[in-house]
């Protein structure tokens, strides 16, 4: 059964410290600083705004955006405001507002521009939609799209089909009768939260997420305190992993405060959003780079992180690419095929350097195993399958969305990205402060004292730098 329209117009660091509570200074100052910075990087809401062209026989008809739509009546507002002055005796010429359903939208690419609207079909005509001019916005128009069956996302064009443009400017050659219009359109769900139907449950998810971190936190900052005054010192391995879940914990704070303005008033904060966007991509590349620095034989077979070759450069690379990729992801805006922030090439380049940070992974799987060392080998058989799952978690989720619903695929791209994130946190806390088979087998088993009971040293004759225990 096809969803019903209904229409309606009206107008419109160091290596050691004294106290370990720096994890929730950290949190705490970094989150502010973060949040004064991105306030000085201006605002926009939703309420989408834009600039289109139409007129002539090659601008008849211009995508302006979409929307995901719950089950119920949604509501969307628009008006326009004509870029150039109309002579005193020029009709002001009007448009049309074309919406169409997502299960109709493949079928545009295929059809004239000019018969869109009555063979895709369009599910619903908004017409002659009068723009303001002398710099002057035209009165907000209305309209209301009704969905009883199952949610979906609306896409919306406007049109000059009826050559208004054309008319107006009398041009001998209808190539040169376009003109620029901007457009503003904001869209409502029908209990008027202003968030599309994929980010709908997204401030829930990530205030969960931001609370387990904030716990996990603290009870690091207290495990950290118990061990600062047992050994008189934290192992580097621990600020990395501290720093990794604080970035994430930044990102979560950062994306919140842009979902929850967005969900009151239509208001998201674009400097948010976007330091949200990094900090999240920084959080997995930290994640990913400490599992390798692990699987290189860091604290396990070489005492300093220097000695695992190629790991800070190729960490570099990675991390300025995930960047880049994130600002390119931004630049694409509400592109009509973009359902989630990873969609098309920048998913597929995000799987390939997963893919390739894997098989670095199991290449340091495969020569710890061939030290003969066995501690580390008893500590590699669960260490092996989980940060085998860590690797390969995005791309089985990236290669799963695409045969879901557009509206289902950011939500479940994006939820299952931050369970397997803090999960991984969870697990690596439990694997650096439990008395467990990577204790034993690391350096961090080692005693202050000289001689101390499961003291480590390393042999400088060995390339490996393998332990010998004495």
């Amino acid at each position: 059964k096809r969803s019903s329209v209904a229409a309606e117009a009206r107008p419109g660091r160091r290596d050691r410290v004294n106290k370990p509570s720096w994890m929730a200074c950290c949190m705490g100052s970094g989150a502010v600083a973060l949040w004064l910075l991105s306030s000085l990087l201006g605002a926009e809401a939703k309420l989408q705004t834009g600039t289109v062209i139409l007129g002539g026989e090659a601008e008849q008809w211009q995508y302006l955006g979409k929307f995901g739509y719950a089950i119920g009546t949604g509501r969307y507002e628009i008006r326009l405001k004509l870029n150039g002055a109309l002579e005193e005796d020029q009709e002001l010429p009007r448009v049309d507002l074309d919406i169409f359903l997502d299960e109709d939208w493949p079928r545009v690419d295929y059809i004239e521009p000019c018969k869109r609207a009555a063979d895709v079909p369009a599910r619903k005509s908004h017409s002659m939609i009068e723009p303001g001019q002398f710099g002057e916005w035209g009165h907000w128009q209305a309209g209301a799209l009704y969905q009883n069956v199952r949610p979906h996302i609306w896409y919306f064009a406007l049109s000059d089909c009826r050559d208004e443009f054309a008319g107006v400017f009398g041009s001998v050659q209808r190539s040169s009768s376009s003109i620029s219009i901007d457009y503003e359109i904001r869209w409502r769900q029908f209990d008027d939260s202003e968030l599309s139907l994929e980010m709908r449950y997204m401030p829930m998810t990530t205030r969960c997420v931001l609370a387990m971190l904030t716990v996990l936190g603290l009870s690091m900052a207290g495990k950290c305190c118990a061990m600062q005054k047992n050994l008189g010192h934290l192992h580097p391995v621990i600020y990395a992993l501290g720093l990794a879940m604080a970035v994430q914990w930044m990102s979560q704070a950062l994306h919140l405060y842009h979902l929850s303005s967005f969900e009151e008033n239509g208001v998201g904060h674009h400097g948010a959003d976007l330091l949200a966007e990094v900090f999240f991509m920084l959080s997995q590349v930290a994640g990913a780079s400490l599992l390798i620095a692990i699987a290189q034989g860091y604290t396990l077979l070489r005492s300093k992180l220097s000695e695992v070759e190629l790991l800070t450069p190729v960490v570099a690379v990675v991390t300025v690419l995930h960047i880049l990729l994130v600002a390119v992801g931004k630049l694409q805006g509400e592109q009509s095929c973009k359902y989630h922030e990873n969609e098309g090439l920048i998913g597929w380049i995000l799987l390939s350097i997963r893919i390739s940070l894997f098989a670095w992974f199991r290449s340091g799987i495969t020569m710890l195993r061939s030290a003969g060392n066995a501690r580390v080998a008893n500590f590699l058989n669960n260490f092996e399958i989980v940060g085998s799952a860590y690797f390969l978690a995005f791309p089985a989720i990236f290669l799963f969305v695409q045969v879901l619903a557009p509206y289902l695929q950011h939500p479940v791209l994006q939820t299952g990205l931050l369970a397997i994130q803090t999960v991984s946190w969870l697990w690596l806390a439990d694997l650096f402060f439990s008395r467990g088979s990577y204790y034993k087998a690391s350096e961090l088993s080692a005693s202050l004292l000289p001689g101390g009971a499961g003291a480590h040293c390393y042999s400088p004759s060995s390339s490996l730098g393998r332990k010998k225990e004495i």
